[in-house]
């Protein structure tokens, strides 16, 4: 399985269990896990290149101070080994 697939995977899990207030943000993230494409990518490259895409989103669409902690604790259960 891809880390991209991997990740998708964990995010839809995470939707399932997390308190209301990160299920936005759950949301948000999942359709971006598509656009970064694996090509010939390690996995923490992948990650790495993933997190600078949220990062540049999230400046764009002015999510909150709020929204952007509640996005780091999500990339923390996620970081890949």
């Amino acid at each position: 399985m891809s880390i991209a697939e991997t990740i998708k995977e964990e995010l839809l899990k995470l939707e399932q269990q997390v308190e209301e207030e990160q299920l936005f943000l759950i949301g948000y993230l999942i359709p971006m896990v598509d656009l970064i494409p694996q090509a010939e990518l390690s996995d923490l490259e992948w990650f790495a290149e993933f997190a600078l895409f949220v990062e540049d989103a999230v400046e764009a669409d002015g999510l909150s101070d709020r929204d952007v902690d509640l996005l780091a604790d999500i990339f923390e259960q996620l970081q890949p080994e």
